[in-house]
């Protein structure tokens, strides 16, 4: 087959110490240095990133260009760059993200040999503890609660493909066509549960996403454990509430809809932050315009009947490993700490 172009996107915020490591990985790729190019999409970084990249990119054996842009979160830094590599196929990489040599081929393989792939990842291992996983592939719950599978699992439990419903975008191959036509990212998820809702998209369509052992990616994420921001709490639930109201075709929608009134009431009432779990809902009646006509566009997608893609969901109702108001779900070498969580977005709407 031939080798297909690959522009790998890697959306960034303050991470000039990371973006060597980072950069310098997708370099050393086994894929041919003429049919790769990195896309550094920058929102609007204080520190050094320019002159980071600006020494970088002389160095390296493939073209590098930097985008800087105004602090709108990774959903924008991520359409940009999907847009950009229309012509090929697409690699998010987190700026906190070394990728395995080998994880560009083992991905594109697994999208060539099946043309109904619109997303591959692979083995997202922490870089703390390459032998623990961080995700392979994630899962959704009728609810609309979505967490990495296999969170905290030995990494080398995993002995073979296996289809999701979505994949964590801090290091994924996509085939740009059908993401840009599903409207790729919501734009209006600033952070937390835009995969999921992508993955949906993609799947009332009829496309699929697909988790190789074979492509591995090292997460070097902070592991001191605070208490999630507020702010951030504010996005997780308008999100998930906004997902569902997109993607469930009646009746399911009332299904929902009556159990998201219950479970989210009770969320208000039995755990802080109180006031960004009501911002939220009131942010969802507030924009339910804007919402019912991203539904209409999303359900124009639908190539599968909902009973298809309502069978994927996960039986379990809520994630074994629960977050409990921390930034981040506990795993084998996480430390609990004060401070605060570092995600705190740049704008609340």
């Amino acid at each position: 087959m031939t080798q297909p172009h690959i522009l790998y996107v890697v959306p960034t915020f303050n991470r000039a110490a990371d973006l060597p490591r980072t950069v310098g990985a997708i370099a050393a790729q086994d894929w041919p240095d003429a049919r790769k190019s990195i896309l550094v999409v920058d929102n609007a970084s204080t520190d050094n990133t320019t002159e980071v990249l600006a020494e970088l990119a002389p160095r390296l054996p493939c073209r590098l260009e930097h985008l800087r842009k105004a602090p709108e979160g990774p959903t924008v830094a991520r359409n940009i760059g999907i847009a950009r590599g229309r012509d090929g196929l697409v690699a998010l990489v987190d700026s906190d993200v070394e990728l395995d040599r080998g994880w560009t081929r083992a991905t594109v393989a697994a999208m060539q040999e099946d043309p109904t792939l619109a997303m591959v990842g692979g083995r997202l291992v922490f870089g703390h503890d390459a032998t623990l996983l961080n995700s392979f592939g994630g899962t959704t719950s009728f609810l609309g609660l979505s967490w990495d599978q296999d969170e905290g699992a030995d990494s080398d439990s995993i002995t073979g493909p296996r289809d999701v419903l979505w994949a964590n975008s801090s290091a994924l191959l996509l085939r740009p066509g059908p993401v840009l036509a599903a409207g790729g990212f919501d734009e209006g998820f600033f952070y937390s549960y835009e995969e999921p809702d992508l993955g949906l998209r993609l799947a009332i369509a009829g496309w699929r996403a697909r988790m190789v052992p074979t492509a591995v990616a090292l997460h070097h994420v902070d592991m001191r454990i605070v208490p999630g921001h507020p702010d951030m709490i504010f996005h997780i639930t308008k999100n998930r509430i906004r997902m569902g109201l997109k993607l469930w075709a009646w009746p399911r929608l009332i299904a929902f809809l009556a159990l998201n009134a219950g479970f989210s009431f009770a969320d208000v009432a039995l755990r802080a932050p109180r006031m960004a779990r009501l911002r939220a809902l009131w942010w969802n009646v507030a924009h339910l315009g804007e919402t019912l006509r991203l539904r209409k566009a999303a359900q124009a997608l639908r190539r599968v009947p909902d009973s298809e893609v309502a069978a994927r969901l996960d039986r379990a109702w809520f994630p074994a490993n629960r977050l409990r108001g921390q930034r981040r779900r506990m795993v084998r070498g996480s430390i609990l700490a004060g401070g605060s969580d570092d995600r705190v977005a740049a704008r609340r709407g």
